[in-house]
C-alpha cells in the first residue's frame, strides 16, 4: 500500500511539474518570426509618416494651382500637381495594404501558437487532473495507514493541498489564455476588413490618376495648347450647363410627389457632417427666382446644391449612415452633359445626398455605409468647369432615380439611357443649414 501511494505521488508531482514546464517555458517556434513581422510593420509605419507629408506638401501645390484663375497653363498644372499627389496617395494606401498584410501574417502566427499553447496545456492539465481525482478516490484513512509515521502523512497531504492550489492557478492562466486567443481572432477580423478597404480604396485612386492622364491629353488635344481655344472650351461647358439646368428644372417642375414634412428632419447644424476634409465653397444653394422657400425647405434654384473647390483625387465622405440607391456616369452616354460619375444616398434620416462630378466611385447600389465612410475621389467630370464636388440635399420622399428618357424624349440625356436623380421642386433643401459650422 505505501509503494503504491508514493508511486502515485510521484507521477502526480511528475505531472505537474510537466505541465508547469510548459506552461512558463514553452517558446513558440514562431516566437523569431513574429518578431521579424513586427519590425517590418513598425519600418512600414516609418515609411508611411514620409509619405503623409509627402502628400500634405502636394495638396498645397494642388489648392494652390487649383484656385489660380481659369486658364489652361494652371488647368494644367492642376492637373499634374493632383495626379502627382494621387500617384503618392496610391503609393501610401500600397503601404497600408503591405503593413495590413504583414499585421495578418503576425496575427496568424501568434494565433497558432497560442492554439498549440491551449491544446499542449489543456492535455497537461487534464492528466493532472485525472491524477488528482484517482489519488482522491482513496479514502483519507487509506492514506494515513499507508505512511510510516505521522509526520510523513501531513507533510505529504500539504503537499497535495499546494498541488490543488497550483491546478486552479494553471485553469485560470488556461482561460486567461484562451480570452487572449479570442482577442487575437477579433483582431485578425478587423485587419481583414481593414485590408478589403485599402485595395478598394487602391482601385478607386488607381482610376482617379488614369482620369487626370486623359483629361489632359483631352485638353490639349481640344486646345492644341491654345489658350483662346481653351476659353472657348470653358465657354461650351458654361453654355452646357445651363442647358442641362434648364431640362432637367423643366422635367422636374412636371413632377409632384408626396413629401410629407415629418419625414425629414427640420434644418439643424450638425445633422450632417462634411463630405470633405477641407472645406472650400465655390458656389451655395439657391438664389435665384425660381428659389421656393419657406421655414422648412428650398424649392428648385438656379443651383441646387453645395459647390466646394478640392483637388481631383480627394476623398469624398458620407454626410450620414444610409444605403447607396444609386450611381452612375453621364459621360459614359455621348451628347448628355450632366452630373458626369455621380451617387445618390439615402439616409437614415429621411434625408439623401448626390455626389456629383466623381473622377471614381468607390460604392455600388444597395451598398450600406457609415458617416465618413469613403464613397469616391473627386473629379471635374459632367458640365463642370473646374475640379469640385456638388452637393444637393433632398427630403428622401421627393426623390427617385431613373432616366433621363423616361421623363423626357429629343435631344441631350434624354436621347440616351442615361440615368440620374429626379426630383420634386419641394425635395430640395439648403445643404448649409444641415451642415456644422
Amino acid at each position: 500500500m505505501i509503494k503504491y501511494i508514493h508511486k502515485k505521488r510521484f507521477i502526480l508531482m511528475f505531472v505537474v511539474l510537466f505541465f508547469s514546464f510548459v506552461f512558463f517555458n514553452n517558446v513558440s517556434a514562431n516566437g523569431d518570426e513574429v518578431e521579424r513581422l513586427s519590425q517590418q510593420i513598425n519600418q512600414k509605419s516609418q515609411e508611411l509618416e514620409k509619405i503623409n507629408a509627402e502628400i500634405k506638401r502636394l495638396e498645397a501645390g494642388v489648392t494652390d494651382a487649383s484656385q489660380r484663375s481659369q486658364s489652361l497653363q494652371s488647368t494644367i498644372s492642376s492637373l499634374e500637381s493632383s495626379r502627382n499627389k494621387i500617384e503618392t496617395e496610391i503609393s501610401e494606401t500600397e503601404l497600408q495594404i503591405d503593413r495590413a498584410e504583414l499585421t495578418l501574417s503576425k496575427l496568424a502566427l501568434e494565433i497558432r501558437d497560442k492554439e498549440f499553447l491551449i491544446e499542449d496545456n489543456s492535455e497537461a492539465l487534464a492528466q493532472s487532473i485525472r491524477r488528482m481525482n484517482s489519488m482522491e478516490s482513496i479514502s483519507l484513512i487509506e492514506k494515513f495507514l499507508g505512511y510510516k509515521n505521522i509526520s510523513d502523512f501531513w507533510s505529504d497531504f500539504e503537499q497535495t493541498q499546494k498541488i490543488q492550489k497550483r491546478l486552479h492557478t494553471e485553469v485560470d492562466q488556461l482561460l486567461d489564455l484562451h480570452d487572449k486567443l479570442q482577442k487575437k481572432e477579433q483582431e485578425q477580423f478587423e485587419q481583414k476588413e481593414e485590408l478589403a478597404y485599402y485595395q478598394t480604396e487602391l482601385k478607386s485612386e488607381k482610376v482617379a490618376v488614369d482620369y487626370t492622364k486623359k483629361e489632359k491629353e483631352t485638353i490639349l488635344q481640344k486646345t492644341k495648347s491654345e489658350e483662346a481655344e481653351y476659353q472657348k472650351m470653358l465657354a461650351t461647358k458654361k453654355r452646357q450647363r445651363e442647358e442641362f439646368e434648364k431640362e432637367l428644372l423643366e422635367i422636374e417642375s412636371k413632377l409632384q410627389f408626396l413629401i410629407d414634412p415629418d419625414s425629414y428632419p427640420a434644418p439643424r447644424k450638425g445633422i450632417l457632417q462634411w463630405p470633405v476634409d477641407s472645406v472650400y465653397i465655390t458656389q451655395r444653394f439657391g438664389g435665384t427666382a425660381f428659389a421656393k422657400t419657406n421655414a422648412h425647405i428650398y424649392g428648385r434654384a438656379f443651383h441646387p446644391g453645395l459647390d466646394m473647390g478640392v483637388p481631383i483625387g480627394t476623398k469624398i465622405r458620407s454626410v450620414a449612415p444610409g444605403r447607396i440607391i444609386g450611381t452612375g456616369n453621364t459621360d459614359a452616354y455621348p451628347g448628355c452633359v450632366a452630373w458626369g460619375k455621380w451617387i445618390v444616398v439615402e439616409h437614415t434620416n429621411g434625408l439623401s445626398t448626390l455626389y456629383a462630378h466623381l473622377s471614381s466611385i468607390s460604392v455600388s447600389v444597395g451598398q450600406e455605409v457609415n458617416t465618413g465612410d469613403v464613397i469616391g475621389l473627386s473629379g471635374n467630370t459632367g458640365f463642370s468647369t473646374g475640379p469640385h464636388l456638388h452637393l444637393t440635399l433632398y427630403a428622401s420622399q421627393g426623390v427617385k432615380i431613373g432616366k433621363y428618357s423616361d421623363y423626357k424624349s429629343g435631344g441631350g440625356c434624354g436621347a440616351t439611357g442615361a440615368s440620374g436623380p429626379f426630383a420634386d421642386l419641394d425635395a430640395y433643401l439648403d445643404p448649409e443649414q444641415y451642415l456644422p459650422n
